[in-house]
């Protein structure tokens, strides 16, 4: 290829050599014109062979930047580049070592565009809300073992009003209150102490508002926060007004195991039960088991076969019968 390339070369010379007469120009003319065509051929020629590659737009922008400073260069040694075909040779001179110089940086460019063509991952962005504790789960309990489970996500938030009351049912003269209201509190010290979820005590109040309830949904509005509840009236009235609700013996309830007509499974009798001779025992979770003819087993632990199923508002009922 190089030979031909030469070959190319020395025709283009002599071409010009030939016709210096009918050009009216002379022999340092004619060269120079020559090596102009030539640098021309070999320009076009390499960036084609690349214009699929980034040593493309290394060539061209190097050809660019050559170009330019060519072009400055002449004007300012303007007395040196006083003839039309030596500016002319030195402008094509210029571009060719701009190409070869641009498609030997090429990686530059390439990690540019690489980087500003790149597609971003998408990420999706969970929000996860604050949620704002009543008395009912303070006092509840269950909530600083649901926290340690890691399934809560976003800041517990504890209005002081709540506070307030939970230290007036502590101060109760009746004593299962007081017993309730020191378990609030002491529940409130467990989820203060651990570190997952952030607890945060809300001095916001609604002196224009009256109960608390109400100040409960207003203050889940100011901060777009949930409600964490076990109280069934504060659940209606907060889904009323569009407040997001999570409930705790919804949750618990969806956590129970789940049985269907016809399994089996092993059951303690520890009573007898309503009806004549039925026996009851409990799962894991709390749920009641109903034994049919179970009344003589209390005490034992029998193989039993579900034959149905009871939801009530206080929760679920399995109904059995024993396994010979």
């Amino acid at each position: 290829m190089w030979i031909f390339r030469i070959l190319y070369a020395v025709f283009v010379l002599v071409a010009f050599y030939l016709v210096r007469d009918t050009l009216g120009i002379g022999m340092p003319q004619a060269v120079l014109y020559s090596m102009g065509v030539i640098f021309a051929i070999v320009f076009i020629e390499t960036l084609i062979a690349d214009i699929k590659s980034y040593k493309f737009y290394g060539g061209l922008a190097g050809a660019v930047v050559a170009i330019i400073a060519a072009y400055f260069i002449a004007s300012i040694f303007e007395t040196y580049f006083n003839n039309d075909s030596l500016r002319l040779a030195f402008y094509f001179f210029a571009l060719y070592l701009g190409v070869a110089t641009g498609q030997k940086f090429s990686w530059i460019i390439e990690n540019v565009l690489s980087r500003l063509m790149a597609k971003q991952p998408k990420q999706i962005k969970f929000s996860a809300s604050s949620k704002v504790l009543d008395t009912s789960t303070l006092i509840d309990g269950r909530m600083a073992d649901i926290v340690d489970t890691g399934l809560i996500e976003g800041g517990l938030v504890i209005p002081t009003f709540i506070l307030k009351e939970l230290q007036n049912i502590a101060d109760s003269h009746d004593h299962l209150r007081r017993q309730k209201g020191r378990r609030g509190l002491d529940v409130l010290k467990r989820l203060q102490e651990q570190t997952a979820v952030p607890v945060e005590i809300n001095n916001s109040d609604f002196p224009e508002i009256g109960t608390v309830d109400e100040k409960l949904v207003a203050l889940a509005k100011k901060l777009k926060a949930d409600i964490i509840t076990t109280d069934f009236n504060l659940l209606k009235v907060a889904e009323i007004q569009n407040i997001k609700v999570l409930n705790i013996n919804t949750l618990s309830m969806a956590m129970r195991q789940s049985v269907l007509p016809g399994e089996e499974f092993e059951i303690s009798v520890v009573k007898e039960g309503k009806e004549s001779n039925q026996g009851v025992g409990y799962l894991d979770d709390g749920t009641m088991v109903v034994v049919e003819n179970g009344r003589k087993l209390i005490g034992k632990t029998v193989k039993v076969n579900v034959t149905s199923l009871l939801q009530t508002e206080s929760g679920r009922i399995i109904f059995t019968k024993v396994k010979y």
